[in-house]
C-alpha cells in the first residue's frame, strides 16, 4: 500500500509547499520592506508546485486501491475537485504579484491560503482512521504547509539579500520565526500522537525509521537550524540564508516521512 499512496503523498507535499509559500508571501508583503522581486519569485515557485500537484491528480489512488489502503474515497475525490480551484487561485496570486496594488495582492493571497487550507483539511479526512475529524489530524497538514512552504519562501527571501544587501533584516527574521513557530507546534502534535499511542516502537521497522527521521531531522534539527537562522539574520543575512537552505532540506525530509506515516497509519504527525 505504500506505493499506492506515494502519488498522494507527493501531491499533498506540493500543495503544502505552495500554500505555505503563499502564506509567507502574504505575511511579508504586509510590511513595507518586502522586495517585489521576492514576491514574484516565490509566487512563481508556488505556481510550479501547485501545477505539479495538478499533474499528479490522475495518479491518485482510485477504486479498489482506495479501499485497500483504508482511505476515504469521498474525501479524496473532494480534495481533487477543490485542488483545481486552488490551482487557479495560486496562479492568480502569481499574476497579482506583478501588480503594484498591495491590497489586490493581499486579497488574492488570503483567498488562496484559505482555499488551500480547506483542501488540506479535506485530504486529512481521507486518511485511514476511525476518527476522521480528529482536530489534531486536521491541523497537521496546514502546519506542514507552514513549515515546508515557509522554509522554502524564507530561503528564497534570504537569497534576495544577495542582490539587495541594504535590505532590513526584519523580514528575514520574521520569516525564520514563522518556521520556528510551525516546528514547535508540530512537536506538540507528535507528543500528542505518542501519548495517544498512534506511534510507538511496536510499529513495523520501516515506520519506526520514518518516525525517527520525522522527529530527529524534520523537527528537532529543523528547529535548531531555524533558531540559528533567526539569530544570525541580524548580523549576517548570507549565513542566515545558508542555514535556511539546510532547514528546507530538513523540513522536506521530515514532511515526506510524516505524510507517509499519515496516509499509511493515520497518525497525526
Amino acid at each position: 500500500m505504500a506505493l499506492a499512496t506515494l502519488p498522494l503523498v507527493l501531491c499533498v507535499l506540493m500543495v503544502e509547499l505552495a500554500i505555505g509559500g503563499a502564506f509567507l508571501m502574504w505575511y511579508i508583503d504586509r510590511t513595507e520592506a518586502a522586495p517585489s522581486g521576492f514576491l514574484k519569485l516565490t509566487a512563481f515557485v508556488d505556481a510550479g508546485a501547485i501545477a505539479f500537484a495538478g499533474v499528479l491528480l490522475p495518479a491518485l489512488p482510485r477504486g479498489d486501491l482506495v479501499s485497500r489502503a483504508g482511505l476515504d474515497g469521498g474525501a479524496l475525490a473532494a480534495f481533487a475537485q477543490v485542488l483545481v480551484v486552488v490551482i487557479v487561485l495560486v496562479i492568480a496570486q502569481l499574476v497579482a504579484a506583478f501588480t503594484p496594488w498591495k491590497a489586490v495582492r493581499e486579497a488574492v493571497g488570503i483567498i488562496a491560503i484559505l482555499a488551500g487550507v480547506f483542501d488540506l483539511v479535506l485530504v486529512a479526512v481521507a486518511r485511514p482512521s476511525t476518527s476522521p475529524f480528529d482536530v489534531f489530524a486536521l491541523v497537521a497538514l496546514p502546519l506542514g504547509a507552514l513549515a515546508l512552504g515557509g522554509a522554502d519562501a524564507a530561503m528564497l527571501l534570504g537569497h534576495w539579500y544577495l542582490v539587495t544587501p541594504k535590505l532590513s533584516s526584519g523580514p528575514l527574521q520574521r520569516a525564520a520565526l514563522v518556521l520556528v513557530g510551525a516546528v514547535v507546534l508540530q512537536i506538540v502534535l507528535v507528543a500528542v500522537a505518542v501519548a495517544r499511542g498512534e506511534i510507538s516502537l511496536n510499529m513495523e521497522m520501516a515506520l519506526v525509521v520514518a518516525t525517527g527521521l520525522r522527529v530527529g531531522v524534520g523537527l528537532f534539527m529543523t528547529l535548531a537550524v531555524a533558531l540559528a537562522a533567526w539569530w544570525t539574520a541580524r548580523m549576517n543575512t548570507q549565513a542566515s540564508t545558508g542555514l535556511l537552505f539546510v532547514g528546507l532540506g530538513c523540513v522536506l525530509a521530515g514532511e515526506v516521512s510524516a505524510r507517509v506515516l499519515f496516509f499509511l497509519t493515520g497518525a497525526a504527525v
